[in-house]
């Protein structure tokens, strides 16, 4: 199975996922029995790729990812023995930046529409993670060794605007208990190495 994560934001990163999907569509002629593309591009153009790429196995959008064992199990059967069914979780996730730091996202999507840019077709509309999730997410990572974490989103200023309970970025000074808490945790976790 090969699985192909696109992007879709511009020209350039368009036609590189083209050309990667159809560069790894020859090895189905070999040892690839699927061929899986996933992510921005597919988001926004999915209906045109399953039309232009028949080399394509399964397309599966970035809003689908909730049921992607489901959609990958249609295609290339079971997965596994009777393993139970898990959504995509940010507490399950692999870090792939090393030992030292960490990206955490808060928010997803973008509201901004400005005319040069296509997160908001991709992405969809902007929605910011609980604050609790987002800590307990911090706190996750500091216990496994994160010494530094970046925090991201297509815009982070927007952070909690309609969350009014956790607008929780403007109130940060505040938070400076929980920042000491995940430095004391990053701490121990060093002395049991």
């Amino acid at each position: 199975v090969i699985v192909i994560n696109t992007c879709g934001f511009i020209e350039s990163a368009k036609e590189e996922a083209i050309n990667t999907i159809l560069e790894m569509a020859e090895y189905k002629q070999g040892r690839c029995k699927y061929l899986i593309a996933m992510g921005c591009l597919v988001e926004r153009y999915k209906d045109e790729l399953e039309k232009a790429l028949p080399e394509v196995d399964l397309f599966i959008k970035y809003s689908e990812y909730n049921n992607i064992w489901e959609q990958i199990e249609s295609v290339i059967g079971k997965v596994g023995e009777d393993e139970e069914d898990e959504k995509l979780d940010f507490m399950d996730r692999v870090v792939s930046t090393g030992e030292n730091f960490a990206y955490l996202r808060i928010a997803e999507g973008c509201d901004n529409r400005c005319t040069f840019c296509a997160i908001p077709y991709i992405r969809g509309k902007y929605i910011s993670r609980k604050f609790e999730d987002v800590i307990e997410e911090a706190k996750m990572l500091a216990k496994s060794g994160i010494k530094e974490l970046i925090v991201i989103a297509q815009d982070t200023t927007k952070y909690g605007e309609f969350i009014s309970s956790y607008f929780a970025w403007v109130s940060l000074p505040q938070q400076k208990g929980r920042v000491n808490e995940l430095e004391e945790m990053t701490k121990k976790e060093e002395k049991n190495r």
